[in-house]
């Protein structure tokens, strides 16, 4: 079987045979030269070694799955992985064949991808913008002898007319509809002027939407196309409130509040929308400059849509602002000397209330003092997620033990036992096999099986071991084994403490051990923003970022340990807005002169001010320059930062 592998040595893609199980049969030159290997090293071997660990569980749990009804796969984008960690983004394709008993063989294809990640990351960010602008975007096409449709519409539709985009791309009088049938005859004729002599479509109409009368402004550029059809590129703003401004006294103060409204909208869409389509528009023509080689025909065709959607999206924003007249703003650990008690406290902290809704005691028994080799962060999610295991498969009032014991050899193991039903050799086996529960799917647990493979994966980063101990119907210990740091601290000793004795450590935000890397706190509720600033910072040598969703739980981290060395903060949080949140962080000892940063989309100047006067050090608008987020924290920690107090990020 080897050898056949040099049938696709010849191919300048990679390419894998794999079978029913998952095994290697055939790799060619290119798939090995990928990973620095040879293909010989790599066939038996499992799939999964080709892969990222989330791709390795994507390839498993949807794909192969997918393969078996279906027999073919085309362009799922995963990440390969070379011999020294390093991830690659590529498009696979795959198809199964069966070979013989009903079991088969899958024939994959990986091409790899360039700048694909970084042009998706734009693409989210403008689309994004786009849907959150106050007003709604939209693209309206008339061919010859047909009526409008909509062809683009943003989220906003939703807000305006009540109605899903994809109702309005499938029929626009859902939206012409609930214009007011007095005003209907005037629309209809500013559009066919404006279609005439391509003249801006300017229009103001009342509409009915569920019983309710709201007043539209619309404007709209027109351009004709090739085949004679008419586009237009416009937005539709809810303008209610200024109409009934202009229906009361009219009073001078009462225009310039109306006045004020509308450039505040411009200012907003210019500044959401304009940043990210360059970034779009840069780099589709960066890629067809400098890799139009490396692309299909059919892949420079759909980055020419790319292009072009963006330019239309930019031409649009270019005209709402000639037409006011606005001027436009990333698993890796971090190692080192550890105490293991602040571990423990905190983790058992945030397992008690769970363990109080089932009625199960907390328990700390075994030696104090220990220091061990590991990151602060990730440890402790290795020992909440086994608390957690263990307070939901044992019995109500119940209880769980976390022991430390201090080993021979600089080992120090740290146990978890509960007194659940065990697990047979048969079930130890099994246990860390992704969305394996060992039969607990039909029971009221919720989970799909993948938190212990993930702490596994955690506890072997930090050079350490998770093994299981168990005997059917004597519960489970599992036990995680670190390397010692040093020597134990004073009042080294056994002992047995409950939760509620426990008292978190204060707060000491100073200086990070030399060549650490700084931490960084960062508090938004928005998933997608978490995501994008957590993918900024996977891989970075400097800081290391933690994401909280709330103001509540940013206070109780800063409390219960030395965790940050800088604050980013969102300024509309749900329990509590970015100035209340400050007030409250500059309260704590140590963290009077701080770095902390306000993050926010609002970027009217008043904000600025009002942000940069209650004591944040500095303001950094929404969407961010990425590229300059890194440097800015440097300047900050460096106590650089200009004398106006703010940094353009």
């Amino acid at each position: 079987m080897a050898a056949s592998a040099h049938h696709f040595d010849h191919l300048p893609v990679a390419v894998a045979v794999v079978d029913d199980d998952g095994l290697l049969l055939e790799v060619n030159r290119a798939l090995a030269s990928l990973r620095g290997q040879t293909a010989d090293e790599l066939q038996g071997q499992q799939v999964g070694v080709l892969m990222s660990r989330a791709s390795a569980l994507l390839y498993h749990s949807y794909i192969f799955p997918l393969l078996k009804m279906s027999d073919q796969v085309d362009e799922v984008s995963i990440q390969l992985r070379d011999t020294e960690g390093r991830r690659i983004d590529a498009l696979m394709s795959a198809r199964r064949e069966v070979v013989s008993d009903g079991r088969g063989v899958v024939r994959c294809v990986f091409m790899r991808l360039k700048e694909r990640g970084r042009l998706e990351y734009q693409l989210l960010t403008a689309k994004r913008a786009a849907d959150e602008a106050p007003g709604l975007l939209f693209q309206l096409r008339r061919e010859p002898r047909e009526a409008p449709r909509f062809t683009y519409v943003t989220d906003a539709i939703r807000r305006l007319f009540n109605v899903a985009p994809s109702q309005a791309l499938e029929d626009a009088d859902v939206v012409w509809r609930q214009i007011h049938p007095d005003d209907a005859q005037r629309v209809q004729c500013t559009l066919d002027a404006s279609a005439l002599d391509l003249s801006p479509w300017r229009c103001e109409c009342r509409a009915v939407v569920d019983q309710q009368a709201m007043w539209l402004e619309l404007h709209a550029t027109p351009h004709q196309e090739p085949d004679g059809s008419v586009v237009w590129n416009g937005y539709i703003a809810d303008i209610t409130e200024r109409k009934d401004m202009e229906l009361g006294l009219r009073e001078k103060a009462s225009a310039e509040r109306a006045n004020q409204a509308k450039s505040e909208f411009m200012a907003h869409m210019s500044h959401e929308l304009r940043p990210p389509l360059n970034g779009i528009l840069g780099f589709a023509q960066l890629l067809q400059m400098q890799d139009a080689g490396n692309l299909r025909a059919d892949q420079r065709t759909k980055l020419g849509y790319i292009e072009a959607a963006g330019q239309s999206l930019l031409r649009l924003i270019n005209e709402v602002l000639e037409i006011s007249r606005i001027e436009a703003g990333h698993m890796s650990v971090q190692m080192a000397d550890l105490p293991l008690d602040e571990v423990i406290e905190s983790s058992l902290l945030l397992a008690e209330p769970l363990a109080a809704k089932r009625r199960v005691n907390l328990n700390w028994v075994g030696a104090r003092g220990a220091v061990v080799q590991a990151d602060r962060h990730r440890l402790g999610q290795v020992l909440l997620n086994l608390l957690t295991n263990a307070i939901k498969y044992g019995p109500e009032s119940g209880r769980v033990d976390v022991q430390v014991e201090l080993l021979a050899g600089d080992v120090i193991e740290l146990r978890v036992q509960d007194q659940g039903p065990g697990l047979s050799l048969a079930q130890q086996a099994q246990l860390f096999q992704p969305f394996n529960r060992l039969g607990a799917e039909h029971s009221q647990v919720e989970g799909v099986g993948l938190g212990l493979v993930i702490t596994q994966g955690l506890v072997e980063l930090m050079g350490g071991q998770l093994r299981v101990r168990s005997e059917p119907g004597e519960g489970a210990c599992f036990v995680v084994s670190l390397q010692r740091a040093s020597a134990p601290a004073p009042g080294l000793g056994g002992g047995d403490t409950q939760v509620a004795d426990l008292v978190p450590a204060e707060a000491s935000p100073g200086v990070p051990p030399e060549q650490a890397r700084q931490r960084v706190l960062y508090v938004e509720d928005n998933p997608i923003n978490a995501l994008l600033m957590s993918t900024l910072f996977e891989g970075s040598r400097q800081f290391e970022l933690l994401v909280l969703d709330t103001g509540g739980k940013a206070l109780a981290a800063l409390r219960s340990g030395p965790w940050p060395d800088a604050l980013l903060f969102d300024m509309h949080l749900a329990d509590m807005d970015g100035v209340t949140l400050l007030h409250a962080v500059r309260q704590l000892p140590g963290w009077a002169m701080q770095p902390v940063v306000a993050v926010s989309a609002d970027a009217m100047p008043e904000e600025i001010r009002r942000a940069l006067g209650a004591g944040f050090d500095d303001y950094w608008t929404k969407p961010l320059d990425v590229t300059r987020v890194e440097p800015a924290l440097r300047r900050l920690l460096s106590a650089q930062v200009r004398s106006d107090g703010t940094m353009s990020v």
